[in-house]
């Protein structure tokens, strides 16, 4: 398993999602997804590591889970052979991924 997290070189940090996976099916996954960094108001790519660094910073817990929640509709539809079924589990990824975006930001006008 590995640990999707993303990273904003220009602040230097990392932000942890609390998401692991497996690298096959993030590998799999239909479609690259961003997340609106916090600390530079840049969107930064998903991407996977095996170990968290030390110096990790947490999304919010409404936002982590719905991102968790994106992230196994998004193993399904790569799963899954049926077109209809398929589309159905990509239609729902992408309204807990804007879910997750939407509680990040509230979040973040909270910090």
């Amino acid at each position: 398993m590995a640990h999707l997290i993303f990273r904003c070189e220009q602040a230097q940090r990392i932000i942890t999602t609390g998401i692991e996976i497996e690298p096959a099916l993030f590998n799999a996954l239909k479609s690259p997804r961003y997340m609106k960094c916090r600390f530079c108001d840049r969107v930064h790519a998903w991407e996977l590591v095996t170990q968290l660094p030390a110096a990790a910073a947490l999304m919010s817990i409404k936002a982590e889970d719905f991102l968790g929640r994106c992230v196994q509709s998004e193993t399904y539809a790569a799963r899954t052979k049926d077109p209809g079924v398929r589309e159905l589990h990509e239609r729902m990824a992408g309204q807990w991924y804007r879910l997750a975006l939407e509680h990040e930001a509230k979040a973040d006008v909270l910090r």
